[in-house]
């Protein structure tokens, strides 16, 4: 069973008013609930999608590890 951590309320409101505070000041570049952004653009996303979709991407990745099985856990 894994542990459910909670902040009591006194903290959570610390929190909030530090990370607020850091993040009016600059320090915070990213908001933590900001969605990650990739500089690839649409057309190279798509062809990836479609590179692993047709499992080449899989078949490359197990030919290339075939001879370094370490390359696959990195």
């Amino acid at each position: 069973m894994a542990n459910q951590l909670k902040l009591s309320p006194e903290l959570s409101e610390a929190v909030e008013r530090a990370r607020a505070a850091a993040e009016e000041s600059g320090e915070l570049l990213v908001a933590p609930y900001s969605p990650p952004a990739t500089p690839l653009p649409p057309e190279a996303r798509a062809a990836l999608a479609d590179w692993v979709a047709s499992g080449d991407y899989d078949r490359v990745v197990a030919e290339l590890t075939a001879d370094d099985p370490d390359l696959a856990t990195q």
